[in-house]
């Protein structure tokens, strides 16, 4: 059993690939029923992560099982059209360096931005939290996030970098001369809807209106707050919005093109900036043929990230440095635990096998010597100790200690 991966990112895929591939709580469970019934022993177990720019499962299975795991997810999550060239496959070391680039924001499309970071977190936690991630695949990620600290705190890889909700911000300044004298219109309710909010409020953008399936307020200070309404008043307010940032998580565009071409309408022909950060995509694609009417997706966005990239690239690779080396020193430590593990339990299983007389004459001799040279010599009692070759290995004094912890214990 090995640690191990796959996934799809914005370097291998687009976006229209990358929408139809999302892992989420509800589907995880669907997921970890079906892995476990048709693998059975050979998975332990596994979680997901789903951002903008990625979908990756981690998990610890048996070795170059990657693609038939892949094949099971698509059968799941009833995908097709997704091809597998898209797809990178990676285990061992290199599944834990990728982990730690991924959590640090090295391998981000905008690179060492922080947002990663609190999601490789929250993905993990919430699959901690419903159960489907095992002993070793936890430790292992909770390396993953000790590595992506050090990476962060002892390099410069964030030096003003900008985060996703950083970049829509970036482009309304591109664009409008004057932003702050726009109508924005921001769908979603989340943290990123709320990021995207907090920047404009915070850059005196202030004309700001938010809708969401359910109404919520969103405190940007002790002055200032929004109430967002229902997707119901939608089509009303993209008849006044000028710039439209759509941030929702929903499985079918909230956004069409018909709605666009009535809100042209209203508007006079009044151009329309709308900012596509979803995946699956809040906008449909359609719209881009519409005169008067900029869409810009998650993907485009990837033209304005060059800010302090030279800095931040040099940064990268000191940061690549340290992940590499405390990958390596996480994986021997994972190894060696795990051989440890497995020889407590080869031990126990042999001494469970001992006659009571042989527990009795051991546990009043209190000199374990004989049994562990019985052992070392894969016999006691003619018993067959084939089973438990991995105790040999082990040096006299430990298995001694081991064995007078289980009859300190029987």
């Amino acid at each position: 059993m090995e640690l191990q991966l796959f996934g799809i990112n914005h370097k291998t895929s687009n976006v229209s690939e990358r929408e139809k591939f999302i892992i989420n709580e509800s589907n995880q469970i669907l997921l970890d029923n079906h892995l476990k019934e048709f693998f059975k022993e050979d998975i332990e177990s596994f979680y997901g992560i789903s951002t903008c720019n990625r979908t990756e499962i981690y998990f610890i299975g048996k070795k170059n099982i990657g693609k038939s795991v892949l094949k099971e997810v698509f059968k799941v999550l009833k995908i097709s059209d997704v091809p597998l060239k898209s797809f990178y496959f990676l285990d061992n070391h290199d599944a834990l360096v990728h982990m730690s680039k991924v959590a640090s924001g090295i391998d981000s499309q905008v690179l060492g931005e922080q947002e990663i970071f609190g999601q490789f977190k929250s993905a993990l936690k919430k699959a901690k939290d419903i159960g489907i991630v095992g002993r070793n695949l936890a430790f292992l990620s909770d390396k993953v996030i000790e590595i992506s600290k050090k990476a962060r705190t002892e390099t410069n890889i964030g030096l003003n970098s900008l985060s996703v909700s950083g970049l829509a911000l970036k482009l309304v300044k591109n664009i409008f001369e004057n932003p702050n004298e726009q109508n924005v219109l921001v769908v979603g309710a989340g943290s990123l809807a709320q990021s995207v909010i907090d920047n404009l409020y915070k850059k005196g953008i202030n004309n700001i209106k938010s809708v969401n399936r359910t109404v919520r307020k969103i405190q940007l200070d002790d002055n200032y707050e929004i109430l967002s309404s229902s997707l119901e008043s939608l089509h009303d307010q993209l008849e006044i919005a000028d710039i439209v940032i759509a941030s929702s998580s929903t499985d079918l565009p909230l956004i069409g093109k018909g709605a666009i071409e009535n809100a042209l309408k209203i508007r006079k022909n009044k151009p329309m900036l709308l900012i596509d950060l979803g995946v699956p995509r809040n906008i449909e694609e359609e719209i881009r043929n519409i005169e008067q009417a900029y869409l810009f997706s998650i993907d485009d966005i990837e033209k304005i990230t060059q800010d302090n990239y030279g800095q931040r690239s040099i940064e990268a690779e000191k940061a690549m440095n340290i992940i590499v080396l405390q990958a390596q020193a996480a994986l021997d430590s994972f190894i060696n635990k795990a051989s440890k593990d497995n020889i407590n339990i080869q031990l126990e299983a042999f001494l469970k096998s001992l006659s009571i007389e042989e527990v009795t004459q051991f546990k009043q001799s209190k000199d374990f010597s004989e049994l562990v040279k019985a052992i070392k010599t894969m016999k006691i009692s003619d018993k067959d100790l084939n089973n438990f070759k991995d105790i040999k290995n082990i040096d006299d004094h430990i298995i001694e200690s081991m064995i007078k912890n289980f009859f300190d214990n029987a």
